[in-house]
């Protein structure tokens, strides 16, 4: 992990070093009519050097819904920056209602706060999961709507999506995602969310999880039944893909399994206290 590089602590009450700079930018003008553009290379070039993320950023790899993604560089190391955008984004505010930031009841209409909370998350995410041993990009830094974090590859190529791998032991693959996961869910406390073929890279001779911004966190507040109903998603998923080498296994069972290692202690009855018929999502 490049320790070296700046992780900016998140205040929900306070503005952010990009927030600032855009602040600047703008002077004494109204927001109202000062002209806001979508981030540009040559932007995230400068943002990224100037806040410390990275020392040169090389070239955009893919653009997501919310967010695109960077070869950077720290010190010849080739790490990854992902900067959720402004405003071509998947994630919508109400122009009535606007957003209530991360930790707070505040409500605001600057949709850059949204974009640093997302960054925030992520950051924490991937952390915790780290943490947990679960096989995931190490997180190094976060300013702002950035973040750095891990490169999965070799040299400059980024490492393959499984889908685009050929196993030669798919049954102990299969293990090291289904052990991932778990340590991802009963240690982390998170589901995925998202799990499958796109979002397992191919390194090292093993599975590595990515895409971790969407997780859902699993605690005393949680909905078990929506819980169940990702977790079940995102197993039958991964099960699919492995069923391609003729390899089958219960997710009904592997359910189970997950459940069985953890769910917070005020929920542990929930399935008894559901009504039939609720949705599930």
């Amino acid at each position: 992990m490049l320790a070296v590089s700046r992780v900016e602590k998140h205040n929900p009450l306070k503005s952010g070093a990009i927030a600032q700079k855009r602040a600047a930018l703008k002077g004494e003008t109204s927001g109202r009519v000062t002209e806001i553009k979508e981030l540009t290379f040559d932007t995230v070039r400068e943002d990224a050097i100037q806040y410390g993320l990275a020392t040169d950023v090389t070239y955009q790899i893919n653009a997501g819904k919310e967010a695109s993604i960077f070869l950077a560089q720290w010190r010849g190391h080739h790490i990854i920056l992902k900067a959720y955008r402004l405003w071509q984004s998947s994630h919508k505010m109400s122009k009535k209602k606007g957003y209530i930031a991360q930790g707070t009841s505040k409500r605001t209409h600057f949709i850059l706060g949204m974009m640093e909370d997302l960054a925030v998350m992520e950051y924490d995410y991937l952390m915790n999961c780290f943490r947990a041993g679960v096989h995931v990009p190490t997180p190094i830094g976060r300013v702002g709507n950035y973040l750095t974090m891990r490169f999965i590859g070799d040299g400059a190529q980024p490492a393959p999506q499984l889908k685009d791998v050929h196993l030669e032991n798919p049954e102990k693959v299969l293990d090291q995602i289904l052990d991932d996961y778990l340590l991802m869910y009963s240690k982390a406390h998170y589901v995925h969310g998202d799990l499958s073929k796109y979002n397992i890279l191919w390194w090292q001779e093993r599975p590595w999880i990515i895409d971790v911004p969407q997780a859902v966190i699993v605690n005393k507040w949680s909905n078990m039944v929506r819980v169940e109903k990702l977790l079940m998603r995102d197993i039958r998923n991964v099960l699919r893909h492995f069923e391609d080498y003729d390899i089958y296994r219960d997710p009904e069972h592997i359910l189970e399994v997950f459940l069985s290692e953890y769910i917070p202690e005020n929920l542990k009855n929930y399935r008894e206290l559901r009504s039939e018929g609720i949705e599930l999502l």
